[in-house]
């Protein structure tokens, strides 16, 4: 998005605050895109869209960071805020014993899936931490699987182990490993992929059918290591934000 769209008609913007990063999409001529920009900080992030307020109609936020949305809300005036919290959510539409502690992004990505499907769906959300939620065919979300992240795994021995190499994210051909670097990759990628697998084979057996769909920053290195077919979705979260605004 840049200073230019001001000539057009102004934009939505849906906004996802999460831990350690900040997405900003929208929908261009009925296509999603995603800014090109890098927000690392949500003071970066207000001075963005200070920048670009000629061309924004309103946000749709979704943040697990409540300290950054109050900053971002008291800093920003310009234009209407509208937060989907997890306190937003109908009860029947959660199954899960803890609601106030569920990151609404994890809800917001089952949505987004489940609403191309009207089915059973599986989101496996790969960032920096690793999240594999399930919500059922009638839309309840029905609870998952928080695990380390890739990249957490990755570089877990850089500090404890820094004379261990660092490896491709690959599965090699034969078991057991026969080099350091093979040792590395079945107890470190092999490790996080068997715990996808793992966890989507306990879905099938207490859920059934369900579609499958990769989204986070590493779903294109893992669609080709797991063991199911899945559907790569970037814009997941934000078609969850879509979705629920519109009711």
């Amino acid at each position: 998005m840049s200073k230019n769209d001001s000539e057009n008609s102004k934009k939505t913007l849906f906004l996802d605050i999460g831990n350690s990063s900040i997405k900003v999409a929208f929908r261009n001529n009925n296509v999603w895109e995603k800014s090109t920009d890098n927000f690392k900080s949500v003071t970066y992030l207000i001075s963005w869209l200070n920048q670009h307020k000629d061309s924004i109609q309103n946000l749709v936020v979704a943040s697990v960071r409540k300290d950054h949305f109050e900053l971002l809300r008291n800093q920003v005036t310009d234009f209407e805020i509208k937060s989907i919290e997890i306190s937003d959510i109908p009860e029947h539409n959660l199954n899960y014993q803890t609601p106030k502690s569920l990151g609404i992004d994890r809800f917001l990505g089952c949505l987004g899936a489940h609403k191309q499907e009207q089915e059973s769906v599986v989101v496996v959300d790969a960032g920096s931490a690793c999240t594999i939620d399930i919500m059922s065919e009638k839309g309840v979300y029905q609870g998952g699987v928080i695990m380390p992240g890739l990249q957490s795994i990755l570089n877990i021995f850089k500090t404890s182990a820094p004379e261990l190499p660092t490896v491709e994210t690959e599965i090699p051909s034969t078991f057991p490993g026969k080099s350091t670097v093979e040792s590395l990759q079945w107890g470190q990628v092999a490790f996080f992929v068997d715990g996808i697998n793992a966890s989507l084979k306990r879905y099938q057996e207490s859920f059934g059918h369900f579609d499958l769909y990769l989204t986070g920053g590493d779903a294109n290195t893992i669609s080709g290591l797991i063991s199911m077919n899945s559907k790569r979705d970037e814009f997941l979260i934000f078609k969850g934000m879509e979705a629920f605004i519109r009711g």
